[in-house]
């Protein structure tokens, strides 16, 4: 087609039509080609002209649809949009800001400033942050108030300033609601006052241990305690190295019961714990409970409380009634020995007159042996007397305890301990060594506590003489090798029997005690004999003593 033009635009030039008045057919015939290529080049010029208003459609139809995609995409975020200029008039918002201060449509907002759109207070402050973010070349995320249908909330507003060739031509924001957010902060804020100030009055400290990555969370409170800097980070080795070296067994005990997956998670340990800073020691109760995550351990949450003060108070409420149990019985010792004096007397004293009357025939070569027959069977009546007197009263004394069956054990030495702390024996720390699976042993309960108990209080007594620094009485139950017995053993921590006493502490009315009676133990080992076992005292397992009884197993 180019050249049909060319060729056309030569023909013109050369021979043009209105300079030849007498035309041959073939000059005829040349023009009229001439003609057809000129229509030929204007048919030509008009199809390029509809292509190009053809492409020049689709372009607007393009331009126009991504303009509608970008303002679904807009009006369609979950917060408000904006584009103002350097005057801070609105070029362009999206929708929710347009409904948020009351208006249908977008085009009402643009061209409006904040002064128009918000409160005066509003405007002047946006119109504040627009001009620093503009002089300052740099984006902002600032927490502010906006005014929704006519109520004020509380928005997160990220604005960030506009350049065109260099030049700060305006702002563009993002602002989503954080009212909730701000609401929930309050009243979390509000919550952990009420937290911070129900611990201070507890005086209690809290902590948050993370068992996978042993990261230990304390807090000021807890801290303290140990005595060990805010910012110092915290570990198992951190704890450990606070608790006493004696307790740290039975802290260790209490965090394995807590973490095993087939128990129910309850965390509960009393320790002492020695401050790094000062030496000084306290007495600490913690509590908690332990979470799982598919069957496996991953926090430990709880408090710590400072038990000091009511250690001490309990130890003094513990002598006080160690003192009063003591007077009492003594005095019902010494009720019972005038009970059993008075019920032996007349029979001794019978006793002593046969017997002076047949010592008196005898020596005198006496010629009635009837006589002296009377005197001695008296004497032997009045004895068997005093020995009916004294059985019946041990008798009454031992009523309701001679029922013997099927027992567990470890709930009897609980139940053993419990007693020996409510009867002005506690402050010590008791620590249970249980073989699994004890079989059942055959015994009275009564009498088997008191044999408990009096062991027990005898370990305590011993402990206190001797003012030792350490307070464990360890009880282990097993089976003793060779036969069908349960072997208890009580160990305490005190100073221990030097031989010459382990020989004798079994016999009536020998104590080491300076108000001593002196029959527990003989006693103790009479109700064991009695129920077939057999107790004893083993002074070289130090430290501290160790008796040992045996009772046979329910078969």
């Amino acid at each position: 087609m180019s050249k049909l033009r060319n060729a056309a635009k030569t023909e013109l030039v050369r021979t043009p039509a209105a300079k030849q008045p007498v035309q041959s057919a073939q000059e005829q015939l040349r023009v009229l080609q001439v003609h057809q290529i000129e229509l030929e080049i204007q048919n030509e010029a008009l199809r390029i002209s509809l292509a190009e208003l053809t492409n020049r459609q689709q372009l607007t139809d393009a331009v126009s649809q991504r303009e509608h995609y970008q303002r679904a995409l807009l009006d369609n975020f979950p917060f408000l949009v904006w584009l103002k200029d350097e005057n801070s008039r609105y070029l362009a918002v999206n929708r929710p800001l347009a409904e948020s201060c009351g208006h249908l449509s977008v085009d009402e907002i643009v061209g409006k400033t904040d002064f128009e759109l918000w409160p005066r207070d509003l405007a002047e402050r946006y119109q504040a942050d627009d001009q620093a973010i503009m002089a300052s070349g740099k984006p902002r995320i600032i927490e502010e108030p906006l005014e929704v249908h006519g109520q004020r909330v509380w928005v997160e507003t990220y604005k960030s300033p506009v350049s065109l060739g260099g030049r700060v031509i305006g702002t563009v924001g993002f602002a989503t609601d954080i009212t909730a957010r701000k609401q929930a902060m309050v009243e979390l804020q509000a919550s952990e006052e009420r937290l911070r100030l129900a611990k201070r009055a507890a005086d209690l400290g809290v902590f948050d241990s993370d068992i996978p990555s042993g990261e230990y969370h304390w807090d000021e409170r807890s801290r303290e305690f140990w005595g060990v800097a805010p910012d110092e980070p915290i570990g198992l080795n951190t704890f450990m190295a606070g608790v006493h070296p004696d307790d740290r067994a039975e802290t260790q005990a209490a965090i394995d019961r807590a973490v095993d997956p087939d128990g129910k998670g309850d965390y509960r340990s009393e320790y002492r714990v020695i401050n790094r800073a000062d030496g000084s020691v306290r007495s600490i109760a913690a509590n908690g409970q332990v979470y799982f995550e598919d069957g496996r351990a991953v926090r430990i949450l709880g408090t710590l409380k400072d038990i000091s003060a009511q250690k001490k108070l309990e130890q003094e409420l513990q002598e006080r009634r160690s003192e009063m149990e003591l007077l009492i019985r003594q005095q019902v010792a010494a009720h019972t020995a005038a009970a059993i004096a008075h019920e032996l007397n007349q029979p001794l004293v019978s006793i002593s007159a046969y017997s002076e009357a047949a010592l008196r025939m005898l020596r005198g070569g006496t010629k009635s042996p009837e006589k002296l027959a009377r005197a001695l069977e008296g004497a032997m009546e009045q004895a068997q007397r005093a020995g009916r007197t004294l059985h019946e009263l041990l008798d009454f004394l031992h009523k309701g305890e001679a029922a013997v069956e099927a027992i567990d054990l470890n709930k009897v030495v609980s139940e053993a301990l419990a007693i020996a702390m409510e009867s002005g024996y506690g402050g010590f720390r008791p620590m249970m060594e249980v073989e699994r699976d004890l079989p059942m042993v055959r015994a009275n309960r009564l009498q088997l506590q008191k044999v408990l108990v009096n062991l027990l209080h005898n370990s305590v007594e011993a402990m206190r003489q001797a003012s030792t620094e350490t307070d464990a009485i360890t009880v282990s139950l097993r089976t003793m090798a060779g036969g069908n017995l349960a072997q208890v053993s009580v160990q305490d921590s005190g100073p221990g029997l030097d031989a010459d006493t382990a020989k004798r502490i079994f016999e009536p009315f020998f104590t080491t005690k300076p108000q001593g009676i002196g029959l527990g133990l003989a006693i103790s080992r009479a109700l064991v004999e009695a129920h077939g076992g057999r107790l004893w005292v083993d002074p070289e397992t130090g430290p501290g003593a160790t008796f040992h009884f045996t009772l046979p197993f329910a078969l």
